[in-house]
């Protein structure tokens, strides 16, 4: 693998190595989808990362892909692309101090990591406010800064969740605090988390939607740190942990008045999901989509200049599961047409924190009630064929209905447990679940939790995800014409109908 910069004119690559078109009713085999990962994964993509030339060769290639299959654009204006904006925030600088009653409290700064909204911010002689887990879920009769005004304060809230499932993500916890007005929000980590690890963090280039609401300063510390704090200014830590229990807990001012001047590094860039369609015949289906989408995304150059292997090339993550997209794509588009439209995303900024994602579920192409169902494609070329069916994102009926019968024609085995759903909130399929779509992960790839394990301990982003004998295609390909096979199902409004979620109706 070269560290060289690569120079390589686009026309080039894709005229060079374009996949031939497999027949239409032909099942997709390995070689369909080793091409694409050739492709996608070599050294000419360095490494796929959004916002550099690496994302043009791809986004062209995918689209490429795309219209020779027969799809039609489904992006911004009638184009093949959805821009997504993004910024990127590095800490350059911050300060903070602490009173009680007008009295300097001794503070260490090394104990706090900060960052800045804008280029600077400054906050002046703000309450503060510990607000537990910052929790706010009206529906489940739960807020936790009812009848407490955070406008303008400093709120600290609780970093590590409680295992209790669907519990909101810190990144929920923070918006709900930043709508609420707070001018900055700080998480306490436990003993468990490395106070050093946080603080680099901190310091290194964090990417977010530009359409995220944020406070002013985000920032964490370490609960020993809030301890001593709050402990200097006449208060207990732990009395704030322990006096209200559970969901009766309510927001606490504490007796401290915090300034804060934060500096901080803005990079704004736009990059691009790519969103082609099959349109369907609409008979009986209401203007419903079902949606396939993977990640084109990954890291990039990963290593420092002059490294013997710079490039992360992401062949398995997730260069297998474009490819597997692509080549799901050309067999369903080359069969009669079905009901339903199918969108094809791939989507950009996963390795970012799901963001291209999030921008669909958020900006949707079509309404987003009206997607019927999700299926996210990620790192699949790591079992052999024969390998049990597995899924992520099981919970709703009639799509589980329809996914375990599918399996079972196709005569494959289905891995019953709930193992894989530790990884629900890391892919793609969840950012359209949080928006009500219904959304799942299915493969042989999941059923297998040693070959996963090991592929995410000694491969998952590095240098050594890249095309060699260790890609698993066989298996990689009986998933694809497995998904091909539960599609056919899922755009037939006659087989499939959107279950219902939380208080909503079912679909009609």
């Amino acid at each position: 693998m070269s560290s060289r910069p690569l120079r390589i004119l686009l026309p080039l690559v894709l005229c060079f190595a374009a996949p031939a078109l497999a027949r239409d009713d032909a099942p997709i085999a390995p070689a369909d989808m080793r091409r694409h990962i050739e492709i996608l994964a070599s050294d000419a993509f360095e490494g796929r990362a959004p916002g550099t030339p690496g994302e043009t060769r791809t986004t062209a290639y995918i689209v490429d892909q795309f219209r020779q299959r027969g799809l039609e654009p489904a992006g911004d204006n009638g184009s093949w692309f959805q821009a997504v904006p993004l910024v990127e925030r590095t800490t350059q600088s911050h300060e903070v101090a602490f009173t009680a009653n007008g009295r300097s409290i001794d503070f260490d700064q090394a104990d706090i990591a900060l960052q800045g909204r804008e280029a600077e911010e400054r906050i002046a002689d703000a309450p503060v406010i510990f607000a537990g887990h910052g929790v706010r879920v009206p529906e489940r009769g739960i807020d936790q800064i009812a009848g407490t005004d955070v406008r303008g304060a400093v709120v600290i809230i609780l970093l590590d969740p409680p295992q209790v499932p669907g519990f909101p993500s810190l990144s929920d916890r923070v918006k709900a605090m930043a709508d609420a007005g707070a001018a900055a929000v700080i998480a306490l980590g436990g003993p468990d988390l490395p106070w050093a690890d946080v603080q680099r963090f901190y310091h290194y280039p964090a990417t977010k939607l530009a359409t995220q609401d944020v406070p002013p300063i985000i920032g964490a510390m370490p609960l020993a740190a809030a301890e001593h704090l709050i402990g200097q200014a006449g208060g207990h830590l732990d009395r704030l942990l322990n006096d209200q229990p559970g969901t009766t807990f309510h927001a606490v001012t504490l007796p401290l008045r915090a300034t804060l001047h934060v500096t901080t590094q803005i990079h704004a860039y736009s990059t691009n999901n790519v969103v082609g369609r099959i349109r369907g015949t609409g008979a009986g289906a209401n203007g419903e989509s079902l949606l396939y989408l993977a990640h084109w995304d990954h890291l990039g150059l990963c290593r420092p200049e002059g490294a013997a292997h710079r490039i992360c090339n992401g062949a398995v993550d997730n260069a297998s599961g474009v490819a597997m997209m692509i080549e799901i794509a050309g067999r369903l588009a080359g069969q009669p047409r079905p009901a339903r439209d199918i969108l094809f995303l791939a989507t950009t900024s996963e390795e970012k924190g799901l963001l291209g994602a999030e921008y669909f579920a958020t900006h949707p192409v079509v309404p987003i009630r009206s997607i019927v169902a999700a299926i996210n494609m990620d790192t699949v070329a790591i079992a052999p064929a024969g390998a049990p069916v597995a899924e992520i994102g099981r919970g709703f009926p009639p799509l589980d209905s329809i996914i375990s019968q599918t399996i079972v024609a196709a005569g494959r085995n289905i891995d019953g447990d709930d193992d894989v759903e530790s990884l629900a909130q890391r892919q793609d399929g969840w950012a359209l679940a949080r928006a009500g779509v219904p959304s799942v992960m299915i493969g042989g790839g999941l059923g297998d939790p040693a070959r996963l394990g090991a592929f995410l301990r000694d491969v998952y982003h590095s240098p050594a995800d890249q095309v060699g004998p260790s890609l698993e295609l066989d298996g990689a390909a009986e998933d694809a014409n497995l998904l091909v096979a539960i599609g056919r199902r899922l755009a037939d409004p006659a087989t499939y109908q959107r279950p219902a979620r939380n208080n909503e109706e079912p679909a009609q």
